[in-house]
């Protein structure tokens, strides 16, 4: 066997022994669940890595849903993020004084479904989508858990109407829920709770996917807005299975550790570390 090797100059190689090449003995290599979940983890670690600090301006502005993204948050750059292409998502956001105006146009061939009767559960029933904000200043960049202040928005179809649920971990005003899952047998939530004054508007497309507009009153997200004001935050979707019953896929802007599924205390759980930074201009 003769090649030719090199990049400035080049080298004429003979390899030689190719008779005397014998197979090594081995063994089976087992590779169970455990390993998965350890391999993803890994990948989850790097992807956040490499994603750095995420940010995102939003402008302020009262906006008017008409069901057409362009339109009504005209001249505003949405966030572009994805897992897969048919499941991507866009994200912008806009303020006034009263509401934090949100809008995610998702991809989904199976849009708007939700399979689960309790609004709390309807992260993991289907397609849902997801806002999350850390409302003090002054709390650990670095968190790996969510303190007093940190909240999470989410909305989905609950039996045929859009439903916008706020979580709090931990909270003075306390309306508890329990999530319990295969590994996690107890899981409270200080404050689980629909939140009545917020505005939610859907344009389903079938076969293709869906645009939800939102406008969530500052009061209910304990916040006093200023131009000026940084939160650490987050955004995203999921996506439920073909039946509409169960979520599929996580995806978020920032967190990048979002790849675990068939768990409700961990597909529940905020991870301020993994959180961007959101300014209103």
């Amino acid at each position: 066997l003769h090649l030719q090797a090199g990049k400035t100059g080049f080298w004429n190689v003979e390899v030689t022994g190719l008779d005397t090449v014998k197979a090594l003995k081995g063994a089976k290599l087992t590779i169970g669940a455990d390993d998965i979940k350890t391999a993803a983890t890994f990948k989850a670690d790097y992807l956040q890595e490499t994603a750095g600090v995420k940010r995102l301006e939003a402008a302020k502005r009262t906006v008017s849903f008409s069901g057409d993204l362009a339109k009504d948050f005209a001249g505003l750059e949405p966030a572009s993020y994805k897992k897969t292409d048919d499941a991507a998502v866009r994200t912008v956001l806009a303020w006034d004084e009263q509401y934090l105006y949100a809008a995610w146009d998702v991809k989904d061939s199976t849009p708007w479904v939700n399979g689960a009767t309790d609004p709390a559960q309807m992260y993991i029933g289907g397609d849902t989508v997801d806002l999350q904000l850390g409302t003090d200043e002054k709390a650990a960049k670095d968190r790996a858990a969510a303190v007093a202040g940190d909240l999470r928005l989410s909305i989905g179809n609950c039996q045929g109407k859009p439903v916008a649920v706020l979580f709090r971990a931990v909270s003075a005003t306390r309306k508890p829920k329990t999530f319990s899952s295969g590994v996690v047998k107890s899981y409270t939530m200080d404050f689980v709770d629909a939140v009545a004054d917020a505005k939610a508007e859907v344009k389903t497309q079938p076969g293709k996917g869906y645009l939800v507009e939102a406008a969530i009153p500052w009061t209910a997200l304990g916040v006093t807005p200023a131009a000026g004001l940084v939160l650490r935050g987050d955004f995203g979707a999921t996506h439920g299975d073909l039946a509409g019953q169960r979520t599929r896929l996580r995806t978020f802007w920032s967190n990048q550790h979002t790849g675990i599924v068939d768990d409700a205390v961990f597909e529940l759980q905020m991870e301020p570390k993994n959180w961007g930074e959101l300014t209103l201009q």
